[in-house]
């Protein structure tokens, strides 16, 4: 197994990803991804599987990922608030770019 950070960053539309693909997550996610900026890329540094209850009781598979908050705290957040932004590779090269 090969392990490595890469980076996430906050999907630009949450209200209407959570109602299209994420039903089952609750509203509190969207509070919590004020804590983020958008557009700034965080690396993902852990990465933990969870099962999550929709509020009907059914079980979902998901995951946590722990990020750094803008005031340098370490914080597990669910995957679902994100979107893939790029390995470290990726970034470091496009920022050299820059």
């Amino acid at each position: 197994m090969e392990t490595g950070i890469f980076y996430v960053k906050l999907r630009s539309d949450l209200e209407k990803d959570f109602k299209d693909f994420f039903p089952h997550m609750s509203a509190s996610y969207i509070t919590m991804s004020h804590m983020f900026q958008k557009d700034k890329l965080y690396p993902v540094l852990a990465v933990e599987k969870v099962i999550v209850f929709d509020q009907d009781g059914r079980e979902t598979a998901s995951a946590r990922f722990l990020v750094t908050t803008e005031n340098r705290n370490f914080i597990w957040v669910h995957s679902e608030i994100f979107q893939f932004a790029g390995l470290r590779e990726d970034v470091e090269n496009s920022r050299k770019l820059i």
